[in-house]
């Protein structure tokens, strides 16, 4: 597939590594899922799903227009600047990009394709307010009802790379994000198909941090592919997929009757409940026991590496770890 993209990463910026999670981009994989749907199989129970409400997404077909043709301008494709942005914040850092990009993206590219493009190169401003808007009804519309789920995936992917770091170092992290991502020599090599931003005719193989975080962005709906910007702005980003993506669409059952014999219903349920993340307090509702029979519970579930617990602002999250979902199936 010709020579790899290169990313070189100094001990400073090596320093700055982290991860992150994007609804946008999480609303943006969404669209291309509809796009080409054989090509993400495992998400067809949502594409089934999904296809129903399309009539609920206006000016849609503005979006597939940019998922159609590659590469794909990167305004589309903000870095998250925190943990996980709001995506507000994420739609208002798209609508106040530099028009000048917009306009580089084309000019860099094949030109505009469609009555929209054209438009969106002459105005640049009210093209990423509609797309923005666009984005924001994707999600609320065929993203939000799943959310939880997705984000669960998202934060267990977190969770167990975060132990592999503690564990085995940062080299064992970068191996293991995806078949064509690999660690030598002091950079990332990221080979094969699949890139899906900013990658422009003649863009350098060598992505230059310039001493800025590099932030790796677990996604589910953009599974099997890995994105890279080779043009940062800001810090660069590595999308790729998370781990146990199928398990997203996968219908839970109760508690099976051989693990609530092996660890006690209570246990067994609350891993169950915990196909979403949630609070101390949030998971007590939903079991009808007291939060401090669910923190009990929880701290013998942590210890057997079943649950991970991370704050997420004020919040504290608790989640179900790899080790869980493999016990479970």
């Amino acid at each position: 597939m010709g020579n790899p993209v290169r990313i070189p990463i100094s001990n400073h910026e090596m320093a700055r590594v982290r991860f992150a999670i994007s609804p946008v981009y999480e609303a943006l994989q969404a669209v291309d899922v509809l796009h080409v749907p054989g090509k993400h199989g495992i998400h067809l129970p949502w594409v089934r799903w999904a296809r129903p409400l399309l009539h609920q997404v206006p000016d849609l077909e503005i979006l597939t227009g940019f998922i159609g043709r590659d590469p794909r301008p990167g305004v589309l494709v903000p870095v998250p600047d925190v943990h996980m942005p709001a995506l507000e914040d994420e739609l208002d850092t798209i609508r106040t990009s530099d028009p000048a990009r917009v306009r580089m993206f084309f000019d860099n590219n094949e030109p505009p394709a469609d009555r929209f493009q054209r438009e969106f190169y002459d105005d640049p401003p009210a093209g990423l307010a509609r797309l923005a808007a666009v984005l924001h009804r994707v999600f609320d519309v065929l993203v939000a009802p799943h959310w939880p789920r997705i984000l669960g995936v998202l934060e267990a992917d977190i969770a167990y790379r975060s132990r592999v770091l503690a564990d085995s170092g940062v080299a064992a992290v970068f191996d293991d994000l995806h078949p064509e991502v690999r660690w030598a020599d002091g950079e990332l090599r990221l080979s094969g198909a699949g890139f899906s931003a900013e990658l422009w005719p003649l863009a350098a193989k060598h992505v230059a941090l310039d001493g800025r975080a590099l932030v790796l962005a677990p996604g589910v709906f953009s599974w099997p592919d890995k994105c890279v910007n080779t043009k940062p702005t800001t810090a660069g980003i590595l999308h790729y997929p998370a781990r146990a993506v199928g398990t997203v669409w996968e219908t839970r059952r109760p508690a099976p009757d051989a693990l609530s014999a092996l660890i006690g219903r209570t246990r067994a349920e609350l891993l169950v409940r915990l196909a979403e993340p949630g609070t101390t307090s949030q998971l007590a509702q939903r079991l009808g026991v007291t939060a401090g029979a669910v923190s009990q519970h929880l701290g013998v579930l942590r210890g057997a590496g079943l649950v991970a617990t991370r704050r997420d602002g004020r919040a504290v999250l608790h989640l179900r770890t790899e080790r869980a979902e493999a016990l479970l199936r």
